[in-house]
């Protein structure tokens, strides 16, 4: 969903007001070709009035205004069954939602000391952040969160997969703090999830700081055959 224009462009503090004009737009569709073997399989399936079950990843992105205060609580979504959530990464920002001169790309610490995720009663992490302290220096462990996404969600070694992001650059410009949710309950999967978020802050959160939270869900279709065309089933 596209923003306004001061969302989307960052200027110094001389220049000019910037406009974005979009002039073309393309979507490139890619077609697969079956071979003969493949296409004799589908339309077998297709006759025989059977049911392809079809897995994908949902993102979803929220954002919320932060009060403030020391201790925020947000509910962020009412996930119901088949949908999984597995990860759900939190940011905050301060004071750059509508400003072309401070840059949206950027995020704040805004002093968090502790953080975690409630999924109906479960909560991640289960033992605490505590002791986050940015100006101490002191968020090894949510870094490491966050430099391990990369390698969990792709799934691909370390050594390739490296986020490219130091500590300094992690604290000064990208803090977020990363939720692997994927461990769960059979109890858990089979119902309807509420998904809350809990924070504590050093001070006061400061005035116009939004947070924003996204979530990655493990999701399924099903294409249903009638014998003479496929209907898409959520």
């Amino acid at each position: 969903m596209r923003k306004g224009d001061n969302d989307a462009i960052f200027r110094a503090a001389a220049a000019d007001a910037g406009k974005v004009v979009l002039s073309k737009l393309s979507w490139y569709m890619p077609h697969v070709l079956l071979n003969d073997q493949a296409k004799l399989a589908l339309y077998k399936t297709t006759e025989s009035k059977s049911s392809l079950p079809v897995g994908y990843r949902m993102i979803q992105c929220n954002s919320i205004s932060v009060p403030q205060t020391r201790n925020f609580t947000w509910r962020l979504s009412v996930k119901s069954a088949p949908e999984k959530p597995h990860w759900i990464i939190v940011a905050f920002q301060t004071d750059k939602s509508g400003n072309q001169e401070h840059s949206p790309s950027i995020f704040d610490h805004c002093n968090l000391t502790n953080i975690f995720v409630m999924l109906n009663s479960k909560r991640y992490p289960e033992i605490d952040y505590d002791g986050i302290n940015f100006t101490q220096q002191k968020f090894s462990r949510v870094y490491g969160d966050a430099a391990a996404f990369r390698t969990k969600f792709y799934n691909v070694e370390e050594l390739i997969s490296s986020p490219n992001i130091t500590p300094a650059d992690y604290k000064e410009l990208f803090p977020m703090f990363v939720f692997e949710v994927t461990k769960q309950s059979e109890k858990l999967k089979n119902s309807v999830t509420d998904i809350q978020k809990k924070a504590q802050f050093s001070a006061n959160v400061a005035a116009n700081t939004e947070a924003f939270a996204v979530v990655i869900s493990d999701k399924s279709l099903i294409f249903q055959s009638d014998g003479q065309k496929m209907r898409v089933e959520y």
